[in-house]
């Protein structure tokens, strides 16, 4: 198991809480911090603003009670190897408390009653423990119910966007007590696990989901706040843990609005990292413009959706795709209705009677199309000729004026030339009209070969040999 992993399993078996060490009585450094956090909000600041910071004065006792469990836990087998980083972690505990700081700033005319500000110290560990005391947050909740959990980050070498949220958020070992009176936005422990929740793979991977299936479109919500360009240009202000390189993954979730269903409200949360004081104003106009276009997004029909689930249904007759977006529909009135108002809404396009369509045809006809190229007649025949030659512009040989032909047997013949190369005629010779037969050598006669009688020839030879020995017997 690498040493990362086993620092978060020893965290995650301490179960720390900041808030139970936050009290009234702020340190030098806490004012200066509340002090940036509300000094762009002077004018609108109405009442009392609430400041808490943390102190190792309140529940000292059971500090130290902790870090005794702290220190059985450290001496597990599975933790000798990075025993000596986790007390580094412990001993960094004190000054995590101390940074930590939280403002409840009472405000007029915003979208907000209230907008509550807080530090957000991190103990991380990257080959070493160090403490990262840059990142601040603002949240609010604003008195509109945007229907379902919506995110905001960025991904790697990509544009920043809005994304749909769908399944439960990753809020730990926290459980959210609906029936409490106090507002969700000053609960500081569910403050707490919601900000944790932005780091989550849980909600990372939200957002490479709806960048890469649904190609960053499809949901109302995020579809409607992505072209807000004003909103979108405040939101790249905020820096995220990608560019302030906290993180080593490529993808970080800096906001996150969440829906409280029993309150018909919503709560809005931004984060940054930056390390200039520029981040107050920074992350402060982000989390007013997003809260103002939340209470814009056109209402999509009745919802019914629990904390950080998703609808899988609708009510109001709604349909959602099996991602979790909601189709809108319409009646078989409204359409009727709709149709009736683009009918009377057409735009007022030109018409032509029959006799100027004809002549507009006949001009067509007549004509030749714009831009079509044109040969004449003699191109045309170079062309064939350039084909029959197999596309080669090899010139046709002509013969030589001053060459001659053989009398004989037609043979062109150069100036100079006695007698024709092919046949032997003398140049200028007339061919003889009269063709002289050459002797013929005398054929041998042909000899017959003696045949064989026949039987009735050989019997008159033999009726002849005997009528002559008849007449020569005495």
């Amino acid at each position: 198991m690498s040493e990362a992993k086993l620092f978060e399993i020893f965290k995650n078996s301490l179960n720390f809480e900041v808030s139970e060490y936050l009290v009234e009585e702020l340190t030098e450094l806490q004012k200066d911090i509340i002090n940036d956090a509300t000094f762009i909000l002077k004018d609108n600041i109405v009442g009392d603003v609430k400041s808490f910071g943390g102190s190792m004065k309140k529940n000292e006792e059971k500090f130290k009670e902790f870090m005794k469990q702290a220190e059985t836990e450290l001496e597990k087998d599975k933790y000798k190897e990075i025993k000596k980083k986790l007390k580094e972690y412990l001993k960094k505990l004190s000054e995590l408390i101390i940074k930590t700081c939280v403002a409840i700033i009472p405000v007029k005319e915003m979208p907000w009653v209230d907008v509550v500000f807080r530090t957000i110290p991190r103990i991380i560990y990257n080959d070493k423990v160090e403490l990262l005391d840059n990142s601040i947050a603002y949240c609010g909740e604003i008195k509109c119910f945007i229907g379902r959990t919506t995110l905001y980050g960025e991904i790697k070498d990509q544009e920043p966007l809005f994304a749909p949220f769908t399944g439960n958020l990753d809020l730990g070992d926290y459980k959210l007590d609906a029936t409490q009176n106090e507002p969700k936005s000053q609960l500081f422990p569910y403050v707490s696990a919601l900000i944790n929740s932005l780091d989550s793979a849980i909600t990372k991977n939200q957002l490479a989901k709806y960048h890469e299936e649904f190609q960053r479109h499809g949901d109302p919500i995020c579809d409607f706040l992505m072209k807000d360009d004003e909103l979108v240009n405040s939101m790249k202000k905020v820096t995220t843990a990608l560019k302030s390189g906290r993180i080593t993954s490529d993808i970080a979730v800096c906001s996150i609005a969440v829906p409280l269903p029993s309150e018909k409200k919503s709560i809005v949360l931004i984060t940054d990292e930056s390390q200039g004081d520029s981040r107050y104003g920074n992350c402060f106009e982000a989390l007013l413009r997003l809260s103002s276009s939340y209470c814009q997004v056109p209402s999509q029909g009745q919802q019914t959706p629990t904390q950080g689930v998703s609808v899988s249904g609708s009510t109001g007759g709604g349909i959602r795709t099996p991602g979790g977006q909601e189709l809108k529909t319409w009646t078989a009135e409204e359409l009727s209705s709709e149709a009736q108002k683009r009918l009377t809404a057409q735009p007022d396009l030109p018409t032509w009677s029959e006799e100027e369509l004809g002549k507009f045809a006949e001009e067509r006809g007549s004509g030749i199309p714009e831009g079509m190229e044109v040969w004449k007649e003699e191109e045309l025949q170079d062309l064939a000729e350039k084909r029959r030659r197999g596309g080669l512009n090899i010139p046709e040989w002509q013969p030589d004026q001053d060459m001659s032909e053989c009398s004989s047997c037609g043979y062109s013949l150069r100036p100079g030339w006695t007698k024709c190369p092919v046949c032997d005629t003398p140049v200028g010779e007339k061919p003889s009209e009269e063709v002289k037969e050459e002797p013929k050598e005398p054929s041998e006669e042909v000899k017959e070969e003696p045949k064989e009688p026949s039987e009735e020839d050989q019997d008159e030879i033999i009726e002849q040999e005997d009528e002559g020995k008849e007449e020569t017997d005495p």
